[in-house]
C-alpha cells in the first residue's frame, strides 16, 4: 500500500491523492491502535507534502488535512505526538502567503490545546467546559456578552 501510495506521488504526479491516501491509511491505523504504523504514515504524508506540493492554496489545503486527523489521532504517546504536531505547526509557519500562513498556525495551535483537554478525566473536561463558557459568556445587566477567552489573543 505505501509502495502504490508513493508511486502516485512521484510517477503519476498525484501528490494531492497520494497525501490523502496516506492520511487515511494513518486514521485506519490511528484506530488499530499501532502507534509505530501510524506515526510513520504521517511522517510519509509530510514526505509528500514536502517533496511534490508546491502551490500555495493546495499547500494550504494539504497542511489542514494534516492538522484535521492528527487532531483526531488518539493512539500517540507524548513525544511522538509532540514530533508530529510541532512539524505540522513549523509547516503551517512556512506557507507562502501570510494569510495562509495565520490560517495554518491557528489550526495547529489546537492541536496543543486539544492534548490538554484530552489528558484529563471526564470530570476535568467538564470543568474546563464550564470554564470555557465562562470566559466567552459573560453575563451583565442586559444579558451575555461576548469575551475573549483567556487562550485567545484578541485586538
Amino acid at each position: 500500500m505505501r509502495q502504490l501510495t508513493s508511486i502516485l506521488s512521484t510517477q503519476v504526479e498525484a501528490p494531492t491523492i497520494a497525501l490523502r491516501l496516506f492520511l487515511l491509511a494513518a486514521q485506519i491505523a490511528d484506530e488499530c491502535g499501532f502507534e509505530d504504523l501510524t506515526y510513520d504514515l504521517y511522517v510519509q504524508a509530510f514526505t509528500v507534502y514536502e517533496d511534490s506540493i508546491s502551490e500555495s492554496r493546495a499547500q494550504l489545503q494539504a497542511i489542514t488535512l494534516v492538522i484535521g486527523t492528527l487532531q483526531g489521532a488518539k493512539v500517540f504517546g507524548v513525544d511522538n505526538y509532540d514530533t508530529l504536531i510541532t512539524k505540522a505547526a513549523l509547516h503551517a509557519a512556512k506557507l507562502l502567503k501570510k494569510p495562509h500562513q495565520a490560517t495554518g498556525v491557528h489550526l495547529a495551535s489546537h492541536l496543543w490545546w486539544q492534548e490538554a483537554v484530552a489528558v484529563g478525566e471526564e470530570e476535568s473536561e467538564e470543568v474546563v467546559g464550564k470554564d470555557l463558557e465562562k470566559s466567552v459568556l459573560k453575563e451583565d445587566g442586559e444579558g451575555a456578552k461576548a469575551v475573549c477567552p483567556s487562550f485567545l489573543l484578541c485586538y
